[in-house]
């Protein structure tokens, strides 16, 4: 790292522990100082993976008013983006615009996480693909889902108990497992290298210094290539290996001492583990024979050469762990964050160009009528709206890869573009790719809380329910909500004996209860049975005028919810989070654009997420008053607020603009 990068780095570690002497409780600014204490010691990749949890930290104590940066602090943040990060890197809170962004193949550099293997796939089944898909493709869309489900919903991939560093890479793991059959990529970089070695030592054997000098360089030169990020800058076997080679009679003997150097060097900066292979290679060096053959110093010096190649490569990897290793939970998400959301990105313009992104974001914006109130320009997160207009209808939603033609298509489309699935189809755009999944479990969610509320309302329980506490409440009023909706919560998970058998059970649920609350207590006549029974049968039909005017209560409801910010509360305060200083915002300095996304677990000050010790008051919505069906909701609406912010942070260019355009329509 250049100097002026590292004043850099101390003058912000400087400002942060100045307010940490403010503020000695405050932890986000602890692990910020601890974290930028191993910056310097980092290779290039690992301080990209710690400025990324540095950002976020920084983000953190913006919104909690700790600090607000001057002028000459936002420079500084400003400087160090670039430096650390670089200005064609994604960087949390700022994206390339879809206009100068080509479509590109998914990175296949796995940087942080350890991607899953092919034998467990995450990525759920596409909409309106039948055939197989490219062992390339289903690998990237596992991985990219994994990332997807570390972030918006850790528990389904974390094993009980685990915290986020046991899913991060580490060293050696993409190396082959002993026994395991070497891929054919694996067996021609063998072969490849095989013959580059081997040239190499037949061209120092050559007796001849003009000969040797040359190819002698050219190893030096990879070989700084590789060390860079692992010796100082000012060591002396820098110039060594980067100036020209002094002209001498014996090259070889020459870069046996320079590689013992480098060994020296490298001994000194690397783990312990790597201690007692550095002391082999240094004594092959040393116990060099005098008279030795031209050919056995010449085989010496290659192998020790890719020895230092393979162990520069290895230090690199401890250096990088060595960074993630110290991190503390809320730094390693912030990490993951920006990674996912970059991942997602490159995937998504992969299998659609940028333009067409756009456009089928744009089309579907504009294809929502207008049923909000408010006018446009008043409107927030109008997209948010759009969504919930989705989830409410009776087609599932669905956002199915792009296809070409086959040939001999009866309708080829031109130029071979892609053509849209056939209707009827709820087709989310390209942007909602991969929170499709859980939107679609959503949208049967939010269909069994209408159906349990439209159930409800048969079994004209005493309206007392609705106002005195569970406690109060007869066993069979308490209970009867909690089982219809354990029944349809099963359903929607598709849990195993899930289907008719329960939805028959529904009936029986709804029978018995008014059966309880008959005025005779008597069991009900066939008559009446068979009707009940219709009407629940009714119920589970979108086309019922009260499953219709429920839902659309609720879709409503959680829709206005969805485009305002989460106003969070804490259980233990009962008060909204307020920063801990505040601010009048006229005296302070500009405001320095936020990071944007709130997650759930990102919203309490402790290491573990999602977190339990804060949650978003659900709306009131009339016909859903029964405490059971109030906390389903409120589990309900923070998933989709998951998908709502995740999709605003990974694409603020689309959300962002048309949220912030005069017209919601345009």
């Amino acid at each position: 790292m250049s100097s002026s990068l590292n004043q850099q780095v101390q003058r912000l570690a400087s400002r942060l522990k100045e307010l940490s002497r403010d503020h000695p409780e405050n932890n986000t600014l602890a692990d910020a100082v601890s974290l930028l204490s191993r910056v310097e010691t980092a290779d290039s990749s690992a301080r990209l993976t710690a400025w990324q949890a540095i950002e976020a930290d920084i983000g953190t104590l913006q919104r909690r008013g700790v600090w607000m940066p001057s002028p000459e602090d936002e420079e500084l943040l400003e400087h160090l983006k670039t430096g650390l990060h670089g200005t064609s890197e994604y960087v949390a809170g700022s994206h390339t615009s879809l206009s100068s962004v080509d479509a590109q193949q998914p990175t296949s550099r796995y940087s942080v996480v350890t991607p899953p293997p092919l034998s467990a796939p995450l990525f759920p089944p596409i909409e309106g693909v039948t055939t197989i898909l490219p062992a390339g493709l289903i690998e990237v869309l596992n991985y990219s889902y994994f990332l997807h489900l570390l972030v918006t919903d850790p528990d389904r991939v974390l094993p009980l108990g685990k915290s986020l560093l046991s899913v991060m890479a580490k060293p050696h793991t993409m190396r082959r497992e002993e026994g395991e059959l070497p891929k054919l990529k694996d067996r021609v970089h063998d072969v490849v290298h095989k013959a580059f070695w081997d040239e190499a030592i037949e061209t120092l054997s050559n007796p001849s210094a003009a000969a040797q000098l040359p190819r002698i360089k050219r190893l030096y030169e990879d070989l700084y290539e590789v060390v860079t990020p692992l010796v100082p800058a000012n060591h002396p076997i820098v110039p060594v290996l980067t100036c020209p080679l002094s002209p001498t009679s014996h090259p070889l003997r020459s870069a046996v001492t320079h590689l013992r150097e480098l060994l020296v060097c490298l001994r000194s900066r690397c783990a312990p583990i790597h201690d007692a292979q550095i002391d082999t290679l240094i004594k092959n060096l040393d116990d060099l024979s005098p008279l030795a053959s031209m050919s056995d110093v010449a085989k010496l010096v290659v192998d020790t050469v890719r020895s230092i190649l393979e162990l520069s490569e290895l230090m690199k990897e401890d250096l990088s762990q060595f960074v993630i290793g110290s991190m503390s939970e809320k730094q390693l998400r912030a990490v993951l964050m920006a990674q996912a959301a970059t991942q997602e990105r490159e995937v998504v313009f992969s299998l659609w160009r940028p333009d067409r992104v756009r456009e089928l974001w744009t089309s579907w914006l504009g294809s929502q009528p207008h049923t909000s109130s408010a006018p446009d320009g008043e409107r927030e997160r109008p997209w948010a709206h759009r969504l919930l207009q989705a989830l409410g209808l009776a087609i599932p939603v669905s956002c199915p890869l792009p296809t070409k033609p086959m040939p001999g298509s009866d309708n080829p489309l031109e130029d071979g573009e892609t053509g849209p699935p056939p209707p009827p189809a709820n087709v989310l755009p390209p942007p909602l790719f991969f929170v499709c999944p859980t939107l679609l479990y959503m949208q049967n969610y939010l269909q069994a809380l209408v159906i349990a509320a439209t159930l409800r309302s048969l079994v004209r329980l005493p309206t007392h329910q609705h106002h005195q506490p569970p406690a109060s409440e007869e066993p069979d009023q308490q209970n009867f909500m909690s089982r219809i909706w354990t029944l349809l919560r099963a359903e929607v998970d598709g849990q195993p004996g899930s289907g008719d058998t329960k939805l028959v059970n529904l009936a029986d649920e709804v029978i018995r209860v008014r059966r309880r609350f008959s005025p005779s207590g008597e069991a009900l006549d066939p008559e009446e049975e068979a009707k009940l029974r219709a009407a629940v049968d009714r119920t589970l039909q979108p086309n019922d005028p009260v499953f219709a005017l429920l839902q659309k209560r609720l879709i409503n409801a959680v829709a206005e919810r969805l485009a305002h910010p989460a106003s969070v509360s804490s259980p233990r305060s009962s008060t909204v989070q307020l920063p801990e200083r505040l601010q009048t915002g006229r005296a302070g300095p500009p405001k320095r654009p936020r990071l944007g996304l709130v997650l759930e677990h990102d919203l309490a000050d402790e290491a573990a997420f999602p977190s339990e010790s804060y949650r978003e008051e659900p709306p009131a919505v009339k016909g859903f008053e029964d405490s059971a069906l109030v906390e389903a909701l409120g589990e309900g609406l923070r998933k989709l607020r998951t998908c709502v912010e995740w999709t605003e942070r990974v694409w603020p260019d689309l959300t962002h603009a048309i949220s912030d355009a005069p017209s919601s329509s345009s």
